[in-house]
């Protein structure tokens, strides 16, 4: 099969979405399919991708096929054989999906699947909304639930929540890929904690708690050293902060770690603490996680990557936190030898079901049953009005903001 990844979010740092693209292509051409990648940018990735998949760069071109009329003219300029299936990555490529599927003939079937820890924008601003309105309404009318991919059980709640508890998206969790080397011993290091994430606004625990949690402790007389590998914006914040309460001998920020030096980074480390696939990718080399939740400052957690229900990898759901990142990190520095082993078996044994084989192989069994995406020439038009309105209100802040 001929697989036609679209994603118009890639980061200036390498995160979840942009190491799950690679992931699965990387899997897809070792089994025999082809990819071709659809993206606003790839240059600062592209050294991941494997040579044989065709990259299509666009741009900020990318944004124009959202217009059916300007996707109907480019898409054959862009010389790309027919796919047989179209994977969008983020709720408004779910968008250029419909609209390509509805130009490329015969029609391909469209899959949806959203990445972040939820599946639809979380924001106060009214207008968020409407700037989302089409796409919420094109994937509420146009996609079928066995299109529609859902990474954990609170993911499809938020779906019926939006649509209704008629519909029934499809449950895949992330696919992992292992990053332990056989034959490498570890020799963790007693009260050291490993972190990897984007030093981001989604990685707030991380970012702007976990310095204070390094200092409880260590006041509380455990030694504890925390290493952390990430780039980010708030990457500047998170070392004043160090500094200001002088723990730089504690605290090791190591900028970007690449995936090829995963498994030699977790190779001292006692615990993770963190969230996302890069607990999982721990717990595969033998490394004991607790999650902390996206977005979250308070500390609250579920406990350790066990305690999280298959899928979830650091959303807060609607059941309450029985623990906190401090003192579950505390509960497995006080555990004895054996109970540390124990730790690290629960933790590698429930990590081994997100593995590459088992969950890529489910993705193929969805693609077997998925559908062809509907087409709404009605939503496509409304559209065009819809983006007059946007640039009015873009226009209108800006010249609010020029006359402060």
């Amino acid at each position: 099969m001929h697989f036609l990844f679209i994603s118009s979010i890639l980061g200036p740092t390498t995160g979840g979405i942009e190491t799950l693209i690679v992931r699965m292509s990387k899997w897809f051409l070792k089994n025999g399919h082809r990819v071709t990648f659809l993206s606003n940018t790839s240059s600062k990735f592209r050294e991941l991708f494997p040579d044989e998949m065709k990259i299509v760069d666009l741009g900020d071109q990318l944004h124009q096929f959202r217009f059916h009329h300007k996707a109907k003219r480019a898409w054959p300029n862009l010389q790309i054989e027919r796919p047989d299936v179209i994977k969008s990555f983020h709720l408004r490529d779910s968008w250029i999906s419909s609209v390509l599927s509805s130009i490329i003939k015969p029609a391909p079937k469209v899959l949806f699947g959203n990445y972040f820890p939820y599946i639809f924008p979380q924001s106060r601003n009214p207008f968020s909304h409407f700037t989302n309105r089409p796409y919420l309404l094109n994937l509420g009318r146009n996609f079928s639930d066995n299109s529609i991919l859902c990474m954990d059980e609170e993911q499809i709640i938020q779906f019926c929540r939006q649509y209704g508890n008629h519909r029934n998206p499809t449950f895949w969790p992330l696919p992992i890929e292992n990053p332990s080397k056989p034959g490498t011993a570890r020799t963790p290091k007693p009260y050291h904690i490993v972190s990897v994430a984007r030093l981001e606004s989604m990685k707030a625990f991380i970012v702007f708690s976990m310095i204070d949690v390094v200092a409880k402790l260590r006041q509380k007389g455990y030694p504890v050293t925390w290493t952390v590998y990430g780039e980010g914006s708030l990457e500047g914040k998170m070392k004043a902060k160090i500094n200001a309460l002088g723990l730089n001998e504690a605290i090791d920020m190591k900028g970007e770690l690449l995936y090829s030096q995963f498994a030699e980074a977790m190779q001292t480390a006692y615990l993770f603490v963190g969230g996302g696939t890069a607990v999982v990718e721990a717990a595969l080399c033998g490394v004991p996680g607790v999650l902390s939740f996206a977005f979250d400052r308070t500390g609250a957690s579920y406990g350790s990557l066990y305690h999280y229900p298959f899928g979830n990898l650091g959303l807060r759901t609607d059941k309450a936190p029985g623990t906190t990142v401090e003192a579950e990190i505390e509960r497995i520095f006080k555990l004895r030898n054996h109970e540390y082993e124990e730790e690290i078996k629960k933790n590698r044994e429930y990590a081994q079901a997100y593995t590459m084989d088992i969950s890529m192989n489910k993705f193929l069994e969805i693609v077997a049953n998925a559908s062809i995406s509907k087409t709404s020439f009605e939503l496509y038009y409304y559209y065009y009005f819809h983006r007059m309105i946007e640039l009015i209100w873009q226009n209108v802040k800006l010249s609010s903001k020029k006359s402060r």
